[in-house]
């Protein structure tokens, strides 16, 4: 089993991201191949999850109380060549 850890962060803004408040750990259980935990106790929050269902979710974890997210990829640099580039 593929085991990750969430990204740990603040009170997001409410008009954007939902907050989801678990009851149990874990908080989901499906039949994807990645289980997340939670950043600061490590407990098991998303159990074979599929990640691209998860975008754009805050999980508050019932055992701490820890706001986390799935970690944001950020893209690498663009390469532009040199005969594209304006002056």
């Amino acid at each position: 089993m593929n085991v990750q850890k969430l990204e740990q962060v603040d009170l997001p803004d409410p008009r954007t991201t939902t907050v989801f408040e678990m009851s149990g750990i874990p908080g989901i259980s499906g039949k994807g191949g990645i289980s997340y935990t939670c950043p600061s106790c490590q407990s098991v929050l998303l159990e074979n999850v599929s990640a691209s269902y998860m975008a754009r979710i805050v999980f508050r974890c019932p055992a701490c109380g820890k706001l986390s997210r799935m970690q944001t990829r950020k893209s690498p640099p663009m390469h532009v060549p040199s005969s594209m580039q304006t002056q």
